[in-house]
């Protein structure tokens, strides 16, 4: 094995991190020297990987969006689904200068063999392309990027066949790369005034590093059968460890089903959508543990008998006893649920929620419903998925897929392969 400097990037919060970190954790466990550029609020987490921490001072410093004040984006303030994506969209737009420059800087100090990813950072991207030095894309989502074959991410379509099927998703996806298209004057921008020739389209900054890696598996992104390029690989899952398994609250006498309930660790206003779920759960014949995390404030809400809540713990040690799991359908939720072979109850808010509650429809691991429906349609959905053999059966399939291969291990073993000049053996 050889010796290697890897310099990493990544918006450490919410369900983007625990795939990246796990890679992290990895990486280091192995000999490597990791350093981690990210804001301020991910330093204790990402200190415990034993990588080195290093501030991000130049774009958003303080940025937390586990908490609305420190959240520049806002999405969820929106009053419409294109407005939320305008917000997206812009986000990493606007930094992209500082964050390159921040980027060539600090690789210009610390001569790194290869630079790892978050793939919404696009500005490491450029960095990569202006220092000459190998990188590779971290992809915490499905598939992001508009590809034939399949409806883009962000559409929340499910796959369609035939030629109206064909024709829907070429629309989408054109529409799809037109909207993307307002950062392309920026990005050209920021590439000349480093010496690099103007792109075409705002994807080709990503499509162009050396792999892009989706973590997870391909039977539960749809995205996978599509004309991908041949640097995009499915390499499977990876879920951070844990250090000891969960202690139920309940008396060992209660055996009703556990149902979890989870609604994001980024803020997404999302305590009415929680008071609802825990509304719904009360007086069923179920144990219901909510897991707050710190976007959400577990003492402003109506807990049911049957309920607890606990502000953290880790989805793993929970879900081999749950025998469903009701939440917002964030992507890194939905690996987890599956992982263990745990049906899911989506109620998708916004971002790419809608699009993962899709994806388990579409492998028929679990049921969808509206965020605005009532406590008492929420109660009537809930009581159907306990007992629905079908979904309980296609999440045991997606837990023998998810299982297959690791995908910190396998990216680490890839990375190790690379032809780096610097890397010692």
């Amino acid at each position: 094995m050889k010796y290697m400097r890897v310099f990493q990037t990544l918006l450490a919060f919410s369900g983007n991190a625990p795939p990246q970190l796990a890679l992290t954790r990895e990486l280091v466990e192995r000999g490597h020297e990791v350093r981690v550029l990210a804001h301020s609020a991910a330093r204790a987490r990402i200190e415990r990987t034993g990588a080195e921490f290093v501030a991000i001072r130049r774009w958003m410093p303080d940025l937390d969006i586990s908490r609305p004040e420190t959240d520049p984006v806002r999405d969820w303030e929106a009053r419409t689904q294109l407005g939320a994506a305008k917000r997206m969209r812009d986000a990493p737009i606007a930094p992209l200068r500082d964050a390159t420059r921040e980027n060539v800087e600090l690789l210009g100090d610390w001569s790194a063999d290869v630079i790892v990813f978050d793939w919404l950072f696009i500005a490491a991207a450029v960095a990569a392309e202006i220092v000459g030095t190998p990188a590779v894309a971290l992809v915490h989502c499905p598939y992001p990027l508009p590809a034939r074959g399949a409806p883009p991410l962000f559409s929340g379509l499910k796959p369609m066949g035939g030629p109206l099927g064909a024709g829907r998703d070429r629309l989408v996806n054109a529409m799809t790369r037109r909207f993307s298209a307002a950062g392309l004057p920026v990005l050209n921008d920021v590439r000349a005034e480093h010496g690099l020739t103007p792109l075409k389209d705002w994807n080709d900054q990503l499509l162009g590093v050396r792999a892009i890696y989706v973590m997870t598996a391909p039977e539960l992104d749809f995205s996978s059968k599509a004309q991908l390029p041949t640097n995009v690989h499915y390499v499977g899952p990876a879920f951070e460890p844990f250090q000891k398994d969960w202690e139920s609250p309940w008396p060992e006498e209660n055996t009703d089903p556990l149902v979890l309930l989870s609604f994001s660790t980024s803020y997404m206003d999302q305590g009415a959508l929680a008071q609802r779920a825990l509304d719904a759960v009360a007086g069923l014949p179920v144990r219901a543990l909510l897991t707050a995390g710190p976007a959400l404030d577990a003492s402003l809400l109506r807990i049911p008998a049957n309920a607890r809540t606990v502000a953290f713990v880790p989805h793993r040690t929970v879900l081999p006893h749950a025998s469903l799991m009701v939440t917002h359908a964030g992507w890194q939720t939905v690996n987890a649920a599956l992982a263990d072979g745990v049906p899911l109850v989506c109620i998708p808010d916004a971002r790419d929620q809608p699009d993962n509650a899709a994806r388990v429809l579409f492998v028929n691991a679990g049921v969808r419903v509206s965020k605005k429906s009532s406590p008492e349609k929420l109660r009537r959905v809930i009581s159907r998925a306990l007992e629905d053999q079908s979904i309980k059966q296609g999440a045991r399939a997606m837990a023998g897929a998810l299982a297959r291969s690791d995908g910190a291990t396998v990216i680490a073993n890839e990375l190790e392969r690379l032809q780096v000049p610097n890397a010692v053996q």
